[in-house]
């Protein structure tokens, strides 16, 4: 674990956008044609609605026509768990696009009493309350997605470290978007708030030093 000096305030703004880089989709959605992946077809079976729900969200469309096309497909009465799942992940992650963050945890809620191991409806419901400003519970929901092995695990880091330094916690925080760099190492995000952190110490110590001495 890093240790380093901080400065206690470092930060006028907590990035906007820190959610939209947690989105993780259902990963039959990923599919564009539903033909091609037997597993997509076994969970969403025939439905239009559905297919057009998984297609839209992979296209990134977070227009109303997707929100409608996943919602008609939950009301379908048949619905499998793996396909009911799915379909809460995606209209959650299009919600989530749209900064609807209220709705994105109702959805991401929703599949973790469904399915409470997975792991990116804990990322994704994580980003959304850091969108709202909910530092705790946000941290807490990471932290388990961490726990659960979530697929991208830098992003969860990232999130974390943003909430953390909400809260005042700057260590806590610069060694989450440490760690999210070094998962990821190429990342712009990380590597931009690591260079805040770097500039803020230096400015900080020039302040300390340019202080006149007690006699």
């Amino acid at each position: 674990m890093i240790r380093a000096r901080l400065p206690r305030r470092i930060r006028a703004a907590i990035p906007a956008l820190a959610a939209g880089l947690a989105l993780t989709a259902s990963p039959a959605a990923a599919t564009q044609d539903p033909h091609a992946d037997p597993r997509a077809m076994t969970i969403l079976g025939n439905d239009a609605n559905a297919r057009r729900c998984g297609q839209n969200v992979a296209g990134g469309d977070s227009s109303d026509a997707t929100i409608a096309a996943c919602t008609r497909a939950l009301e379908y009465r048949r619905l499998t768990r793996e396909a009911q799942v799915q379909l809460l992940v995606n209209r959650g992650v299009t919600h989530l696009r749209r900064q609807q963050n209220e709705l994105a945890v109702a959805d991401f809620d929703a599949v973790i009493v469904i399915d409470g191991e997975n792991a990116e409806a804990h990322l994704n419901r994580g980003a959304a309350l850091v969108q709202l400003r909910r530092y705790g519970p946000a941290i807490a929901s990471l932290t388990e997605a961490l726990g659960l092995g979530v697929q991208e695990p830098h992003k969860a880091y990232f999130n974390r470290g943003i909430a953390r330094e909400a809260l005042g916690d700057l260590r806590g925080a610069f060694e989450d978007y440490t760690t999210a760099l070094q998962i990821e190492p190429d990342w712009g995000p990380a590597s931009a708030e690591l260079a805040r952190f770097a500039r803020a110490r230096r400015e900080h110590l020039a302040t300390v030093l340019d202080e006149p001495t007690t006699p």
